[in-house]
C-alpha cells in the first residue's frame, strides 16, 4: 500500500516505546499547538537474555517488561493512551537511496497533494526491485520477505531549484530525493505482535537512521555538514547529513560489545565490573589506555572506512555522538581520528543534541533516541494539520 496524507490520524496524545537496548523507554507525549510535550516517562532495566546481538529472543519476557514500563510511566494519569509508536533499530535494516525526476503533463496546474502521492507510488516496486540483490547477499532471504517500512523525502527540487513545499508550484520539473527503508517481515511482524497484545493501536514503526536527526532540526547545526553516530551494544549506526538532507547512513555490526569483550578477555571482570569501567571512561581511562585504545582504534578505522567508501569527498563540520556512556576521551578520539583521515578540520563532537528549554532534561544520551521518535510524530502531525508546514520533510507512514 502507497504512502497517503489521508493516512495519518491524529494522535495527539501517544506512546513512544523504545525497546533496543539494556533498558526499555516510554515517553506519554501530547502534541500541544504543534509543540511537542513530554507529560511523563520511564524506564526499565531489561534482562540480557530477552535480546541476542541486539535482536529479541524472548517475545513474551519483553512484552511482560513493556507493559511494566509503560504502567510506570502512566501511573499519575486518568488513562492510559492506546496508540503507540515503535523504534526500529536493527542490522537487518536495507534500504535504498534513490531520484525521481518527474516532468508534469499540466504544468499549468499547480502542484497537488494526489500528484505526489502517485509520484511516490511509482518509484516503490522499482525500489524493492533494486534492493533485491543487497537482501540476498546481506541477508540470504527473497525480496517478497522485505517489507517497506519508511519512505523519507530528503530533499524536493522545481525546475532545479531546491524547495521546502511544493504544494501550489505551477513548474513542470520535480524532482524528490528518497529514502525508502525495508525490514525483514520477521522483525516487522514481532514488533507489531508484541504491541497488538498489550492492547495498543501500533502507529508506526520508525528506523533510528531517519528518527535521529530530528534532534537537531531546530538547532544552529542543522544546514551543517553532520555526521550523526549512535553507539549502540552490538550496532553502530552513521549518518551522513548536509543542508538538512541525509545523503547516506549504515549499520555497523559492533560497538561495546567488542570494547566489553576486549576488556574481559584481558582482566578478570564480571560484567558489572566491564560496565564501571565504561561508566567511568575518564578516570579509568589512564588505567586500561591500551586495551581501549585498540578497540577504539579498530572501530573508528571501521567508520572511516564506511564513510569513505560512499562518501568520498565529504568533508564533517560537527559529529553528534550518541551512547549511555559519552566521555571526555571519546569525543577527543572522535576528533582525532576524523581529522587525521581528512574527514573534516577542527570538527565539533557534540552529545547535547537538544537545545529546547522544555525538552533539554532529555539530553541524557539514553533517551535520545526515543525522544527522537516523538519529535519525528510530532512533525508529522504537523503536516497533518497544516500540509503547508514543511510538508514531506522525513515523511513517516503506516500501512493498513
Amino acid at each position: 500500500m502507497s504512502f497517503r496524507i489521508s493516512n495519518i490520524l491524529d494522535y495527539d496524545t501517544f506512546l513512544a516505546i523504545d525497546i533496543w537496548a539494556f533498558k526499555i523507554k516510554v515517553l506519554v507525549c501530547k502534541i500541544d499547538w504543534q509543540e511537542l510535550k513530554i507529560i511523563w516517562s520511564s524506564t526499565l532495566r531489561q534482562s540480557k537474555k530477552d535480546m541476542y546481538n541486539g535482536e529479541i529472543t524472548d517475545i513474551s519476557s519483553i512484552s511482560r517488561s513493556i507493559q511494566k514500563a509503560i504502567t510506570k510511566a502512566c501511573q499519575n494519569l486518568d488513562s492510559i493512551p492506546t496508540d503507540a509508536l515503535v523504534l526500529l533499530n536493527s542490522s537487518e535494516l536495507i534500504y535504498d537511496f534513490t531520484s525521481i525526476n518527474y516532468v508534469r503533463k499540466w504544468n499549468s496546474s499547480p502542484i497537488s497533494m494526489k500528484e505526489i502521492d502517485e509520484m511516490i507510488e511509482d518509484v516503490e516496486m522499482r525500489s524493492l526491485d533494486k534492493i533485491k540483490t543487497k537482501t540476498e547477499s546481506r541477508l540470504w532471504i527473497i525480496e517478497a520477505e522485505m517489507k517497506l517500512v519508511t519512505t523519507s523525502i530528503t530533499g524536493i527540487y522545481v525546475d532545479w531549484q531546491r524547495i521546502s513545499n511544493p504544494i501550489w508550484f505551477t513548474w513542470k520539473n520535480i524532482k524528490f530525493n528518497l529514502i525508502n527503508v525495508f525490514s525483514p517481515v520477521t522483525r516487522f511482524m514481532i514488533l507489531k505482535n508484541i504491541i497488538h497484545d498489550l492492547w495498543l493501536n501500533l502507529i508506526s514503526i520508525v528506523p533510528l537512521p531517519i528518527s535521529l536527526p530530528k534532534l537537531t532540526e531546530d538547532s544552529p547545526y542543522n544546514y551543517d555538514a553532520n555526521i550523526y553516530i549512535d553507539f549502540w551494544y552490538s550496532k553502530t549506526t552513521v549518518i551522513l547529513q548536509t543542508n538538512s538532507e541525509i545523503l547516506w547512513f549504515n549499520v555497523l555490526n559492533f560497538w561495546y560489545s567488542l570494547l566489553e569483550d576486549e576488556l574481559r578477555s584481558h582482566l578478570d571482570k564480571g560484567y558489572l565490573d566491564i560496565e564501571n569501567i565504561l561508566n567511568s571512561l575518564d578516570e579509568k581511562y589512564e588505567e586500561y589506555k591500551v586495551i581501549i585504545d585498540w578497540a577504539l582504534d579498530f572501530i573508528f578505522d571501521s567508520l572511516i572506512i564506511a564513510i569513505q567508501d560512499i562518501e568520498k569527498s565529504f568533508f564533517a563540520k560537527n559529529v553528534f555522538v550518541s551512547w549511555a556512556w559519552i566521555s571526555k576521551v571519546l569525543k577527543k578520539q572522535i576528533a582525532e581520528h576524523f581529522e587525521k583521515s581528512h574527514i573534516g578540520k577542527n570538527i565539533t563532537v557534540i552529545d547535547e543534541f537538544l537545545s529546547d528549554e522544555s525538552l533539554k532534561e532529555y539530553n541524557a544520551n539514553w533517551m535520545l533516541w526515543v525522544l527522537s521518535l516523538a519529535k519525528a510524530w510530532k512533525e508529522l502531525m504537523a503536516i497533518k494539520k497544516d500540509p503547508l508546514v514543511r510538508i514531506l520533510r522525513y515523511v513517516l507512514y503506516k500501512y493498513e
